[in-house]
């Protein structure tokens, strides 16, 4: 047997704790923000803990102690079954009959068009809406949306919800389909919120969700690494974050419940699919990058780190066609697009 260094023993022990952290994450799904806010913080890093256990499988083989190197596997192997994919090698997409059929949608967070100038990029408002344009979905779902002189989607229904927080800004819902009832979700003592539309096509009647749950208060640019009080600030405000999105998807799965229409769901969750927010919001719907998404599917910009927290959900009685994720570096989210039977 090979003799153990103070350097095997010390990744051993690093070794460990990333196993503990992993299969904390089995039960983050299950565990209460309001309790066990503190906890909570692990959903946004369990894919750099997959990522730590895959690494120690891969050392210890390498390094000649291969019984270590179950320590991880075995945690991973369970993972896989009790865990949403981090990493999808994509689904074919599933034609409709006809393209009458299909129902195409998008949601993006445009961060105000940059009108606080938080980058470089000139004229954001006016490559969003060619953006769009181009893509041309049926129904484009917006967060953090407010007016801009040069973002005018030529669409012939519209909804928009702003609230005077800092500055107009608010959930905008476009459609190309009548919209016949449209409305507001109340979530509480909270500038974040959730706005409705019902849209008719083809005589079905199809209600529409756009949300933009609690911010965590992360900022892409910033290196938390080198600024040690800003990183004790920012834990302090996403355990508070936690609590409020708790309270905000009781909310609003109340108010989703008494629909008396298939439902579809679109939005900025601010949060992973491996909390407790997600589990409890998604409840019986489809999630579109579950069935036809691929690679990390990563919605928003964190220096090169995946994370997925925009998503659109669709009833269990409509079918997802296709899903796909847009590297366009127009805000500090990136817009999400789905196509489904409808």
């Amino acid at each position: 047997m090979k003799k153990v260094s103070l350097f095997i023993k010390i990744v051993l022990f690093i070794n460990v704790l990333m196993t503990l952290a992993l299969v904390a994450a089995f039960f983050l799904p299950h565990v209460s923000p309001e309790k066990f806010g503190l906890l909570s913080l692990l959903s946004l890093f369990v894919p750099l803990v997959i990522f730590a256990n895959v690494f120690f499988v891969l050392f210890w083989v390498l390094a000649g102690f291969k019984k270590f190197f179950l320590i991880s596997l075995i945690t991973l192997i369970t993972g896989y079954f009790m865990l949403p994919q981090i990493y999808k090698f994509g689904t074919p997409d599933t034609m409709p009959p006809s393209p009458e059929k299909s129902l195409k949608l998008l949601t993006y967070n445009v961060r105000k068009f940059n009108q606080l100038n938080w980058m470089k990029t000139k004229d954001v408002d006016k490559k969003i809406d060619s953006f769009i344009t181009k893509l041309s979905p049926d129904i484009v779902a917006l967060q953090e949306y407010t007016k801009a002189e040069n973002f005018n989607l030529r669409y012939p229904y519209a909804y928009t919800n702003l609230t005077d927080h800092k500055m107009l800004s608010g959930l905008a819902i476009y459609s190309k389909f009548p919209i016949v009832n449209k409305g507001e979700l109340n979530l509480g003592k909270t500038f974040n919120r959730g706005i409705y539309v019902d849209i008719v096509k083809d005589k079905d009647t199809l209600r529409i969700y756009s949300f933009h749950l609690q911010s965590l208060g992360l900022d892409p640019e910033r290196n938390y690494i080198e600024a040690p009080n800003a990183s004790k600030r920012l834990i302090r405000s996403m355990r508070y974050s936690f609590k409020r999105q708790q309270e905000q998807i009781e909310g609003f799965n109340k108010q989703i419940a008494v629909s008396k229409y298939p439902v579809i769901i679109m939005g900025d969750m601010n949060n992973t699919a491996f909390s407790w927010a997600y589990k409890h919001f998604k409840n019986d719907f489809n999630d579109s990058f579950l069935e036809k998404g691929s690679h990390f599917g990563t919605t928003y910009r964190l220096k090169g780190f995946p994370l997925r927290i925009d998503y659109i959900f669709t009833d269990k009685k409509i079918p997802v066609l296709s899903h796909q994720n847009f590297d366009v570096k127009l805000s500090d989210h990136y817009p999400v697009m789905a196509t489904v039977a409808w």
